[in-house]
């Protein structure tokens, strides 16, 4: 697969272009950009651009492109990017087609309970994979050397194999395999829960660009294609959750998860879209500054506490309705005997209120879920927590004698925001080790640069039962 791939991105294959305009078939090259589009190159006749050979045409229509031996890629009008051609269309020119998508068929049944794999390419000088928060427990290689680099999941009775293999110097790839035949559209979506999965422990949104291969075989005979797009979605944030890094009083299980945990956080973001939503935001956000990160870091955190909250609590503080009613109707017994002393208006707020009070508060509810989860906050986080409002506004909450700068505050509560939407998620799944406490790593090192103080590596872990710390590293 791998060499067929590169291949198809050398541009080396001669092409020929079939357009829905009768007659007009058109020599080009056909291979991939340093932005991830792939690239078609042709010489277009005067007689053909008076055809409407031209570039509204790509944007307007489909084309396809197919070589001697064969193989046949399909393109839609909305895939195109953009295009150039030359001046002087009296004469044959050169014209540039740029494409973000494409198919090898045109029939969607070749993708209906098929084999199918996902390969998704790397930069590994930017991503060491061997360097992550998941524990791989298998190896692809023919012998055990104690490199391993892939790991088996089960997403909704589906077993899947993933993998990395490094391909070159500096290119690796990710590979995604079902075991049996699927449906590309949950085959997709499982492959979106992988990614935001392993995105969240590491701060690497992998999906650039992606290719998906399938083998269809209907009565013996089968029958394979492939889809590539090019999404350009990938994050590498350099701030992930988990610290893969040596530390001589944490061992790799209290910083990584295991498979089977990192299976059960596939499975969250593959059946809950509001999880997966939150889980992309938080890696989102760490690649932002410090506003940016705690206005969005609020948001996600709100989402996943609201919907552990449904899971978990009542939305109620008294359940028993006939208690709650009598202490309402007392309530409003003593308002409408003050009702002379009030304005209209005023009996009209107190009266909700009334109706209401038995709902509990959206700060409690942002707290509640860590009680249920077995999460206990400092009075630090606790304050964090209660000031998303002021971060959802742009603001900063005030500075209570922290004995930190407001810059510190911010960056502080900020990643704390990340950290704790994230220990929602990884406690949910069974996780029970440590994340790093990314904000108070940062000042503790920005001050001993400031003093002229030696920086050791590793991080501030945050154990998530607890809020006490580990600082040094081997």
């Amino acid at each position: 697969m791998m060499h067929f791939i590169d291949i198809m991105e050398s541009g080396k294959s001669p092409y020929k272009m079939a357009t829905i305009i009768p007659g007009v078939v058109i020599d080009c090259s056909f291979g991939i950009l340093e932005n991830g589009n792939y690239n078609v190159s042709m010489t277009i006749q005067p007689e053909q651009y008076k055809q409407g050979i031209d570039l509204d045409y790509f944007s307007c229509r489909p084309f396809a492109l197919t070589t001697q031996d064969g193989m046949r890629i399909f393109v839609h009008n909305h895939k195109y990017v953009r295009g150039n051609h030359g001046l002087n269309t009296d004469a044959p020119f050169q014209c540039n087609v740029e494409v973000k998508s494409f198919k090898a068929d045109a029939d969607d049944s070749v993708w209906k309970q098929s084999r199918q794999r996902a390969y998704i390419k790397y930069d590994s000088k930017a991503f060491n994979a061997y360097s992550s928060g998941l524990m791989f427990d298998y190896t692809t290689g023919s012998e055990d050397r104690g490199f391993y680099n892939a790991v088996p999941l089960k997403i909704a009775e589906t077993e899947l194999l993933f993998y990395h293999e490094q391909l070159e110097k500096d290119i690796g790839c990710f590979i995604i395999w079902p075991k049996k035949e699927i449906d590309f559209e949950k085959f997709q979506s499982m492959v979106n829960a992988i990614i935001t999965a392993y995105g969240l422990l590491n701060g690497f949104y992998m999906l650039d660009t992606i290719y998906y291969f399938t083998v269809k075989t209907v009565a013996g005979k089968s029958t394979n294609s492939f889809y590539y797009e090019n999404f350009k979605a990938a994050i590498q944030s350099g701030n992930p959750i988990l610290d893969s890094g040596n530390y001589a009083d944490v061992p790799e299980n209290e910083r990584k998860l295991t498979s089977a945990q990192f299976n059960e956080l596939v499975n969250l973001f593959f059946k809950d879209q509001d999880f997966h939503r939150s889980g992309y935001l938080l890696i989102e956000a760490g690649s932002l500054g410090n506003t940016a990160k705690a206005a969005i870091g609020a948001v996600a955190l709100e989402t996943i506490t609201k919907r552990i909250f449904e899971k978990t609590a009542q939305d109620k503080i008294i359940t028993d309705s006939s208690l709650i009613s009598g202490i309402k109707h007392n309530m409003k017994k003593v308002l409408k005997e003050r009702k002379a002393s009030l304005t209209e208006e005023q009996l009209r707020l107190l009266t909700v209120k009334i109706d209401s009070m038995n709902y509990v508060p959206n700060s409690n509810k942002l707290i509640v879920p860590f009680d249920q989860l077995g999460i206990s906050l400092s009075d630090e986080e606790v304050e964090c927590i209660k000031s998303r409002n002021s971060f959802l506004h742009g603001n900063l909450p005030q500075n209570k004698s922290t004995g930190m700068t407001d810059q510190e505050l911010l960056g502080v509560m900020a990643n704390r925001l990340i950290m704790l939407s994230a220990m929602l998620l990884l406690r949910s799944v069974g996780y029970e080790g440590r994340v790093i406490d990314r904000g108070i790593t940062e000042v503790i090192k920005w001050r001993m640069v400031m003093q002229g103080q030696k920086v050791y590596g590793g991080n501030s872990l945050r154990p998530i039962a607890g809020p006490d710390q580990v600082e040094d590293k081997e």
